[in-house]
C-alpha cells in the first residue's frame, strides 16, 4: 500500500497538469462532439451526458494530473498479492488517471497490472496538461459500451461500465442549472429599444 501511495505521489509530482474551470471543460466536451451512449436509448440527452461527465470531473478538482489509488474491496473476487517482506497479503490496487478518473484496468496501460487498454495508450498520457487525448479516450470508452454482443470480435464493454463513468452523485444534475454560470460574453443579450 505504501508503494502505491509513493507511486501516486511520484507520478503526480513529476507530471505537469492544469486546472480547468467547469465552463472550460464543458466547452471542450461540446467541441469534441461526444455522442450518446447507444445502449442507453432515449434515457439521456447529450447535454445530460456532458453535465454528468463534468460533474464527475469535479471530484478530481478539474485537475488534469490527478491520480487516485483504489484498493480492491474485500467482496471483489480478485487474487491476493503476497507482500515481499513477509506473509502479509495486500489487495490489488488499481489507479484512476486524469480529470475523468479513467482506470488502468480498463482504459489505459499503467504497466502495473493487466489492462484491457481500450484506448491503446499509456496512462501517463492521461495526466498531462493536454486533455484532448483524455477526451478521445473517454469517447472510445463510451463508444465501446454496448449491450451484450452477439458475435462480435470488437471490444465491447458491458452497460455496468457506466457506473465507473457516470457516478451516482451526478445522476440528477440538471444541465441548465449546473452550467448557469457558463453563459459567455458571446451569448446574445436582448437589447431594449
Amino acid at each position: 500500500m505504501l508503494s502505491a501511495l509513493a507511486l501516486v505521489l511520484l507520478v503526480s509530482s513529476a507530471t505537469e497538469g492544469r486546472i480547468l474551470s467547469k465552463c472550460e471543460l464543458k466547452a471542450e466536451l461540446e467541441a469534441a462532439q461526444i455522442k450518446m451512449i447507444r445502449a442507453m436509448g432515449d434515457k439521456m440527452t447529450v447535454d445530460d451526458l456532458i453535465a454528468r461527465l463534468v460533474c464527475k470531473a469535479s471530484a478530481s478538482g478539474f485537475n488534469t494530473s490527478f491520480v487516485k489509488a483504489i484498493v480492491a474491496k474485500p467482496k471483489e473476487n480478485v487474487p491476493f498479492n503476497t507482500h515481499s517482506f513477509g506473509h502479509e497479503k495486500q489487495r490489488p490496487v488499481r489507479q484512476l488517471y486524469g480529470m475523468f478518473q479513467l482506470s488502468d484496468q480498463l482504459a489505459c496501460d499503467s504497466g502495473m497490472m493487466p489492462s484491457l487498454n481500450v484506448c491503446k495508450m499509456s496512462c501517463s498520457a492521461l495526466i498531462d496538461d493536454d486533455i484532448t487525448d483524455d477526451i478521445a479516450c473517454l469517447k472510445t470508452v463510451i463508444g465501446s459500451i454496448k449491450p451484450k454482443p452477439k458475435n462480435s470480435s470488437d471490444i465491447t464493454l458491458p452497460l455496468a461500465t457506466l457506473n465507473t463513468i457516470l457516478v451516482k452523485e451526478c445522476r440528477f444534475v440538471v444541465p441548465s442549472r449546473y452550467f448557469a454560470e457558463c453563459l459567455t460574453a458571446t451569448t446574445p443579450i436582448a437589447s431594449i429599444d
